[in-house]
This record gives C-alpha cells, structure tokens and sequence, in this order.
C-alpha cells in the first residue's frame, strides 16, 4: 500500500472530521477503521423490528453550531437536520410542566407559571445577553471551539460581572468560576421548576453542576437561550454517513475491518502504523508523515505505543486517566403510538417536545443522584433524560409508530443498588441493566400513563454495551474521558500529554482528536481542532473554503430546519402557557 501524508486511526466522527478536513485541504488521508463500518458513537440501527431505527449512543445531536456543517457542506452530503419547537421540557409529579423553547418569550412564560421572580431573572438574562450579543458570541464560540487559554476564563469572567451586576446578585464572575452549577441556580432562582431545568440540561451536557468550576457553563444554560439541537432525517448515523461522503467526495480513502496493533516510530517520532494481524490486510504497515489517533487516550499510548515508546512515568501517568466518571444506562423502546405525558393537560406544548427530563423534582434530588453515582452508588431514585425522535423525524419508525429512549446516569462500576451489594462491573453481566431498564419503563408510566400499553419492544445499552461496542470508550464513557475539573479545560486530557495547542502530543508527528478538549460530542469541536492544528503544521490551512464561524450556520439556517414533523395534529396548534383540557 502507498504512504500518506495523514493517517487517522478510528472513524469516529471527530477523526473522520480531522479527515474530510485534510483531504480536502490537498493532503492524502487514510482511516482505519476497526469495524466494519465507521461512526461507533454515532450510529442509528434497527435492534429489533424492521423499520424502528434506534440511535444507540448519540441522540440529540449538535452540528448545527459547527463550522464543520458550512467548511465541510455536510447539508448538501445529506445531513438533513429536523427538530421540534419545544427544545426540551421537565414534566413534574405535580402534574405541572417547565419548557424550553426556540421562542425565549414561550420560555418565559412557562417559567412565570411557576414563578414571577425566575421569569424576570430568564428575562433579564436574555436582555444582557442581546445587548453584549457580540461579546456573548465570541465567548461561546472560543469555549468550545477555541483553546482554554487564562485569556478567555478572563473573558467569561468580565462578562458574569456584567451579568451579575445586571440582576443585581452579589456574586463576581471570579465566584461562579469557583462555583458548583447547583450553588449558582440555588443564587438565581427560587422555583424548583425553574432551577430543575438547567439543572437537568447540565447533566445531558456531561458538565455535572455537582462539579467546581462548571458555574460558568451552568450560567450559560440558565438564560434557557435556544439552543442547536437536533436529530438528522434516517437518525444519528446520518452525521457519520455525510462526514464519510465529503472525505470520499474528495479522493480521501477510508479501510474499515481494519484494527491499528502498533503505531511505528523512529528516532522518537511516530511515521507509520501496523495492522493487526486479523486486520483486512494483515500485518500490513502503512507510513505517513503525521498520525491521528482518534482513539482514546489510555488505547492511544498503553496499547498502540507502550511503555517502551512513551517511558514508565508517563505509562504510570496515562494508567490512571479516569473514565470511571457516572455514564449512561439507556433504554430504547418500540411503540405503536406517541406516549401522551399527564402534564399535556396543564401545558400541551410538551407534546411538541422531542427531548427532556422526568424525576428529579427538586435540585436537592438531583444532586442526589449525582453525588450517589459519583462514588459507584446507582442512584436510589430513578430519572433521567427521554427522547422520541419521531416526533422530529417520523422516518425513523413505521407510520403512526415512534422509537423513543430514556437514559439513566448510573456507576460504570457500580458496587451498591438500594440495599444490595454489586460487583462492580460484573453486575452488568448478571442483569442489573434489565432490572434498571424494567426501572425506566415504570418511571415513564408515571409520567405518561399507557404509556407501557404502547410498548412493541425494549432494549437495554448498558455502559459494558458501550465499551463491548467500542473498545476506545473504556467503561463505556461517552466523552473520551471523565470531564472532571483536574481532566477539563487546560489540563485535558492529562497536563503536558498535548503541548502547544489542545492535539499536539509530546511524541512529535501524533495528533489526538479524542480525549482532547473540549470532549468528545456531536458538535465536532475535537475534530475541527485538530484538523486546524495538523494544517497549520503541514502549511495547508490557508483555504479560501475554510473559514466558517462556529455557531454560524445555526444562526443563519435556523428559520428553515423542519419542525414537529412527527407531532401529532392534536397538538400542532394546542396553545401553550395556559390550562388546556386534553
């Protein structure tokens, strides 16, 4: 086989993104692939009935802030983005509702039904943010796609000083740095409902606000500001299929069947890979000029280097990488109608709602069930996220049926459920994923009761799943890594493993595209990063096409991204913001 200038080891869809972007930019790229097909995250199957497309790790997906959506034109290679006007909601026991919407103004309202006080505070929120609309920008653009440098925590800073005078609330921007995101909506607002809503959308993000120093991107969820999220016509697996056809699209050559066994070096530097010997082209060896790893970070340099090639203290350094973070225990259902959640009554708007939370009524709950999962307790309250993504796409189940998911944050080694002692996890092999499952299926019924008389069929995707799927994802993390405080921002993954940038490693001539910041997620920032810093290298970023602005696209194409298509007529039209009769 030929060299290459570039070699990315994994088709994930951030190495794909570091690929498509080199390729087209004039450099020879090559992806191996260890399965069959790429996109192992990202992946939309049928896991039981014909026609009932399940999305088995990304659900809600997030391009539309990328510059890769406008850089790589993934629209016209068929990533077609739908989603509903309700972005998401939080249906209470109480039979009541809170909503979030791509109109701030039903946003409000739904909030004033809990509370005049948290209204006002959402309100004045979005005034700031409109009136330093350009400075707000800048800064969300540099958090995710931009390096963590001291420069932008300043930034950020200076901005929640502003924000904070403006609500007239005795905090600096320098303390919600410090903050836990519980402490900052306990500051800000006086409704369980309201403070339960972002409070919720933290832990979907992966920044769990039980964390230090996650003050900042909790405050940026509390102006419940509208937000890029979206699943894809056909499912997750679109974003990976429109990301292979670009690279292919312009000459870029992609080996699946093909597991990486060693990454080559030479005098110090990495110039090549050797496939393993099960491989589609058994113990070939391929050399390039500069090698991707979109593995992540323990496989990188454990496994494809050694001991041998990076030294025993950066091997003892690397060992200890923590992925054991709380992960998710998702549940994927069949149904032959659309659950109706008891709150419709109070307000139908949740109808209109692909995404969102059930349990955890007060903050004091969810805390709990954080802090429980964060010391390999599976929480003794049951509630998580829930997604019905044919109310966005109705393509992905037969007519008049819907594919719907809930996920629950969980131990990936959990060593103590209620009252019975775990082995940790081995208890993923001995049926706790089906007992939580059995879990979540009930919690649904209380929310939406009949709702088990809808159900076809269920699926259980444990975090073992996960890994079992991916070995990369070590104990099945989703994000290439725990984002806690000391692995987060600058120190990501590990102080000194990436130098001179957020790809770069300390072994000249390899790049990583995971583990890295900001983490893992559809929004392609890792990939957009390193495919920035390997051009720089290599002097081919100076590319009349390269030069889409993060969030752009989402702005410019928000009016035209099809809504509610899979939403029932009973609820198209129903008013929200008042009692409605169902």
């Amino acid at each position: 086989m030929k060299d290459f200038d570039v070699i990315i080891i994994g088709g994930g869809i951030n190495g794909l993104t570091v690929a498509a972007y080199l390729q087209k930019a004039g450099l020879s790229v090559a992806v191996f692939e260890a399965r069959g097909q790429c996109g192992a995250f990202c992946d939309t199957v049928e896991l039981g009935r014909p026609g009932f497309l399940h999305n088995t790790h990304a659900q809600w997906i997030v391009p539309a802030m990328s510059p890769a959506m406008a850089d790589l034109e993934l629209e016209q290679y068929g990533l077609d983005l739908r989603g509903c006007d309700v972005l998401f909601a939080k249906p209470f026991r109480d039979g009541t509702n809170s909503l979030l919407a791509l109109d701030p103004m039903q946003s409000q309202a739904s909030i004033a039904r809990h509370s005049e006080h948290d209204a006002g505070v959402v309100a004045k929120i979005g005034a700031y943010q409109m009136e330093h609309g350009a400075e707000a920008l800048e800064i969300n653009r540099r958090a995710v796609f931009g390096l963590p440098t001291e420069e932008l925590a300043d930034l950020t800073a200076n901005f929640n000083d502003g924000l904070m005078k403006s609500l007239d609330v005795p905090l600096s921007g320098d303390d919600i740095s410090r903050m836990t995101g519980f402490e900052l909506l306990e500051t800000l607002f006086e409704s369980e409902h309201t403070k339960t809503l972002p409070g919720a959308l933290g832990e979907f993000t992966g920044q769990w606000p039980l964390n230090r120093r996650v003050g900042p991107t909790v405050m940026g969820l509390a102006g419940l500001n509208p937000m890029a999220v979206h699943t894809a016509k056909g499912g997750s697996h679109a974003l990976t299929h429109s990301l292979v056809k670009c690279f292919v699209a312009n000459g870029g050559k992609i080996w699946t069947t093909c597991p990486v066994e060693k990454i080559l070096m030479e005098d110090g530097r990495a110039v090549g890979i050797r496939l393993s010997e099960d491989a589609l082209l058994p113990g070939e060896e391929i050399r390039a000029n500069t090698i991707v790893s979109n593995l992540t970070l323990v496989p990188t340099f454990l496994r494809l280097l050694g001991e041998e090639a990076i030294g025993a203290t950066w091997a003892r350094r690397i060992k200890y990488f923590n992925y054991d973070d709380p992960q998710l225990l998702a549940v994927c259902w069949a149904l032959k109608g659309d659950p109706v959640f008891a709150s419709a009554d109070y307000d139908p708007g949740i109808q209109r709602c692909w995404v969102g939370y059930f349990g955890g009524d007060s903050l004091d709950e969810i805390r709990t069930i954080q802090a429980e999962a964060a010391t390999g307790v599976v929480p003794s309250r049951t509630m998580g996220g829930w997604f019905n993504f044919t109310r966005a796409d109705p393509t992905q189940a037969p007519p008049g049926c819907h594919t719907v998911s809930a996920w629950m944050t969980v131990p990936p080694r959990p060593r103590r459920w209620r009252n019975k002692r775990l082995p940790g996890w081995d208890s993923w092999r001995q049926g706790l994923g089906e007992a939580l499952g059995d879990e979540m299926t009930e919690l649904y019924e209380q929310f939406a009761p009949g709702f088990k008389d809808l159900i076809i069929e269920q699926h259980v995707n444990t975090p073992m799943n996960q890994e079992m799927m991916n070995p990369s994802a070590v104990r099945g993390n989703m994000i290439g890594g725990s984002a806690i405080p000391e692995q987060y921002g600058a120190n990501r993954p590990l102080p000194g493993v990436v130098q001179n940038g957020v790809s770069r490693s300390f072994i000249p001539g390899l790049y990583l595209s995971n583990s890295i910041h900001p983490f893992g997620a559809t929004h392609l920032a890792s990939g957009c990063l390193t495919a920035t810093e390997v051009a720089e290298d290599l002097g081919c970023r100076n590319r009349d096409w390269w030069a889409a602005q993060p969030f752009d696209w989402f702005l410019t194409n928000l009016p035209r991204i099809p809504l509610n298509l899979g939403v029932d007529d009973r609820w198209k039209n129903a008013p929200s913001g008042e009692e409605t009769q169902s």
